[in-house]
């Protein structure tokens, strides 16, 4: 390898480490935007133990475009970043946290069903009657 080219190595690594740095800064100030609500916060304390969270991420499907997706999870990637409220942790991957800024995590709990959801997400133009997918609102 010549020196030209280590040198434009070098030059791509520290661009790319810069460009990491604030893709994470931007990504914990969004998570700053990102509410859990009471009764969320309350189930996870009921289930999430021996460090196990939530994980929340984003995907492409869903009747709508993009869909919800919810687990629980006890190993964190380099790629998360983690919202800690009240003793419990959210996980949600750099690619998804766009998508949920200023919106709420709940569980809500009905007659048929129950479950951890999204709610008044201003990203979201509209969405299908269960409230798992969503489109995207385009500024």
């Amino acid at each position: 390898m010549n020196a030209i080219t280590q040198k434009c190595i070098g030059t791509f690594m520290k661009q790319g480490f810069r460009r990491l740095l604030s893709n994470k800064a931007a990504a914990a100030a969004v998570a700053n935007q990102i509410q859990l609500s009471d009764t969320c916060i309350n189930r996870l304390k009921e289930i999430c133990k021996t460090d196990a969270f939530l994980r929340v991420s984003v995907e492409g499907g869903g009747c709508s475009g993009f869909q919800y997706k919810f687990s629980i999870d006890k190993q964190l990637t380099e790629d998360d970043t983690v919202l800690r409220r009240d003793g419990v942790q959210v996980a949600i991957d750099n690619a998804s946290i766009d998508f949920l800024s200023g919106a709420t995590i709940d569980y809500h709990t009905e007659l048929i069903r129950s479950g951890f959801r999204v709610i008044n997400n201003p990203k979201a133009e509209q969405g299908c009657s269960c409230g798992a997918s969503f489109a995207v609102k385009l500024d």
